[in-house]
């Protein structure tokens, strides 16, 4: 995992080689993307975490989720994150395929050695159950940020383990 972590790129590449209206919204949902003071306190003093995420710019979860990763790492300079497309690797997403497809974004989260202790795959628990409902207006509310909070409840208790 080290090998592959090692060829993706960071968060700000990922922005810069986004098309023009893509990189904005991912920046204006990292800019607005905001930790409580309790869930900073889980993460504040781990140790070094490698955040791998397998994403694509142009996927509607990935302009969601990818920043808001982003921003959880920069709270802790111990954290690492490197971003890999889908298109070429998806052998190695294979253990973390859902009903044999690569769903993205994905991201693994592995101790300083590597060892993965965690990972999240697409989407928060409460949009899979809205979405799997049928409940029409999870999509909309989904990308304009409601559930952004859970998100970053799910991610931060990852890293807390």
């Amino acid at each position: 995992m080290r090998e592959l972590f090692e060829k993706g790129i960071t968060f700000e590449e990922f922005v810069k080689e986004s098309e023009e209206n893509i990189a904005k919204r991912i920046k204006e949902r990292y800019e607005k993307t905001v930790l409580d003071e309790d869930l900073i306190e889980k993460i504040k003093f781990k140790d070094e975490i490698n955040i791998l995420a397998f994403a694509e710019s142009w996927c509607p979860d990935s302009q969601v989720n990818v920043p808001i990763v982003a921003k959880i790492a920069s709270y802790n300079k111990n954290f690492k994150l490197r971003i890999l497309k889908r298109e070429g690797n998806e052998e190695h997403m294979k253990p973390y395929y859902i009903d044999g497809k690569a769903k993205i974004p994905t991201f693994v989260f592995m101790n300083k050695d590597f060892k993965e202790i965690g990972h999240w795959i697409e989407r928060p628990e409460i949009v899979k159950e809205l979405a799997k409902s049928g409940e029409g207006e999870w999509k909309r509310d989904y990308l304009k940020g409601k559930y952004d909070k859970n998100i970053i409840e799910e991610i931060v208790n990852i890293l807390s383990r």
